[in-house]
């Protein structure tokens, strides 16, 4: 290892974590992405235009942008609240709210988009009591707001959060003392610390809400020029065999994810460097409000709104899922998850898991250690393309396959010669799954060795310690709780995932559906008891998830 490698790391073995790590990204993220490039250069310039610009594309477009832009507004004010709320006061029942804040983060999208779907609709708990008013929500462009605040809220919220914490609550008290009031000490002392990871957490949910698929098929209705967004008109081309149509609308999405992902982590290196500049006066760890906002109304209302809000998007849809699964019974719960079509599907979502977890945890771990102990040229790029699919739609995840591995796609002859099947079968829905787990290890891993330092690692080396000495004794045990986390919320994701997986399944009930598709064909056929009796299994794996990061950051606060 030469001397400035040495120099930029603690760790050695830079070259093989390299080559690791560029073999992960480059056959999961751009080998797929190379494809949908390459497809796309087929087109010719006038007939690009065409199709992107063509009326029914613009609407998707002006509605998949638009409604994803109020959705991140909406995320931007309430998750500022409840982040302030968490991060200020302290009253019963706030290590629930701080937990159930990721919760959509764990939910699969599926089953937010059923449950949303029956609490809107015109016989819901909500939506029998808007509808009277003129109010439509579900099958309406408000629905489609509605779910990609849903999918977007821990954004915010988890960007904020830490900077209100590690701010100094006497900055506050001191511009008080010097006669300024609440709303000048906020908008003069907090405010401006707080607005790059508020344009942070407002990127990113803009970012996840623009791709989102899963949630919106169920409570926009589909209906083209109206409630139609641009990833379903990708899936309806597709459906009509025209990939040159889906090609085109994909490039104008992935485009966008890739310059918001860009801008996020942009945002992310300035807020970082903010910190580091104001570490003297940080305080980490939980600071109660400080004098200045501590007026008993105020507070009071503040925590009000903050349990509102995170009611109606969170415990109000939770008590939902399993009030709809059980509605007929626990006789007709058991019968809908143990049908043979049910069983199919749980153990085809068990296979995928468990071939994609495995995968990541290997090559995600190995690239959060290069990204956090190393610098080397293409390091930004490296992080984009690693958040990239987290931000891309799931369904171009998947056209991306099927133009790799279909009959017609780049691979497609060859697999055709050797008589082996992808697309339409279990290894193209593994592949699918890889691709939008793609982030999870590697962002937890990364940001628990970012956090921590090299001290350590330094350390063990002066002592004599060899590389992998150090990794296993040193490193892996600082990482584990993170990891653990990573793998089950990959994990949870593995088996949740719709979109991708819908693209590339075939919909073959028994062979190629997992739960969420089997659950989404259930809905289909107007049997709701039965599909939220198979997403209620969804969504206890999402609980379980909440209560490991619950456990991994106790564990942390005890360290």
């Amino acid at each position: 290892m030469s001397g400035a490698t040495r120099r930029h790391g603690v760790l050695p073995g830079f070259g093989p974590a390299l080559s690791l790590a560029s073999l992960y990204v480059g056959l999961v993220v751009v080998l797929p992405l190379a494809a949908l490039a390459l497809r796309a250069t087929s087109l010719t310039g006038p007939d690009f235009v065409r199709i992107v610009t063509a009326p029914r594309a613009l609407a998707a477009y002006k509605l998949s942008f638009g409604a994803a832009f109020l959705a991140a507004l909406l995320n931007a004010v309430f998750g500022l609240l409840v982040a302030w709320v968490l991060a200020r006061y302290r009253f019963r029942g706030r290590a629930l709210l701080d937990a159930f804040v990721d919760f959509p983060f764990a939910l699969p999208t599926a089953v937010a988009g059923l449950t949303l779907t029956a609490l809107y609709s015109g016989q819901g708990w909500i939506g029998r009591f808007l509808e009277p008013h003129g109010l439509k929500v579900a099958f309406a462009p408000a629905g489609v707001v509605l779910a990609l605040t849903f999918v977007g809220l821990p954004f915010v919220v988890r960007a904020v959060q830490p900077v209100l914490q590690d701010l100094d609550p006497e900055l506050e008290e001191a511009a008080g003392v010097l006669g300024a009031s609440r709303l000048q000490a906020f908008l003069r002392v907090v405010f401006p610390n707080l607005l790059p990871p508020l344009l942070t957490g407002f990127t990113l949910a803009f970012a996840r809400a623009l791709g989102e698929y899963g949630s919106i098929v169920f409570i926009s209705g589909n209906l083209p020029m109206k409630t139609e967004i641009a990833p379903l008109l990708i899936v309806t081309k597709l459906e009509q065999f025209d990939e040159a149509g889906a090609t085109a609308i994909a490039v104008v999405l992935l485009l966008a994810s890739f310059a918001l992902v860009f801008a996020a982590n942009t945002l992310q290196r300035w807020t970082r460097r903010l910190a580091g500049a104001s570490a003297m006066t940080a305080s980490r760890g939980f600071r109660p409000a400080p004098t200045l906002l501590e007026r008993p109304a105020v507070r009071r209302g503040l925590i009000a709104a903050a349990m509102a809000f995170l009611g109606l998007f969170v415990f109000l849809p939770l008590g939902s899922v399993f009030a709809q699964a059980l509605r007929k019974g626990p006789a007709a719960y058991c019968a809908a998850i143990t049908e043979p079509n049910a069983l199919a599907a749980i153990r085809l979502t068990l296979l995928t898991a468990a071939l994609v977890v495995p995968f990541h945890l290997v090559f995600g771990l190995a690239t959060a250690w290069l990204v956090a102990k190393f610098r080397f040229r293409g390091k930004p790029l490296l992080v984009t393309l690693v958040d990239l699919p987290f931000a891309v739609s799931p369904v171009i995840g998947g056209l991306a396959l099927v133009l790799l591995f279909g009959r017609r796609g780049l691979l497609g002859p060859f697999l055709a010669a050797h008589d082996w099947k992808v697309i339409y079968a279990v290894p193209g829905i593994v592949l699918a799954t890889i691709f939008v787990t793609f982030p999870f290890v590697t962002r937890e891993v990364l940001a628990v060795l970012e956090a921590q330092g090299n001290d350590e690692e330094e350390a063990a080396l002066t002592l004599g310690a060899g590389g992998w000495q150090t990794f296993f004794r040193v490193t892996l045990p600082k990482v584990r709780w993170g990891l653990l986390y990573g793998v089950v919320l990959c994990n949870a994701r593995a088996m949740g995932e719709f979109g991708a997986v819908s693209v590339v399944s075939g919909h073959i009930r028994g062979l190629t559906n997992t739960i969420p598709l089997h659950a989404e064909i259930l809905y289909n056929e107007y049997d709701l008891a039965g599909a939220f009796a198979v997403a209620s299994l969804l969504t206890f794996l999402a609980l379980v998830t909440l209560g490991v990061r619950k456990l991994e950051e106790a564990r942390e606060a005890a360290r």
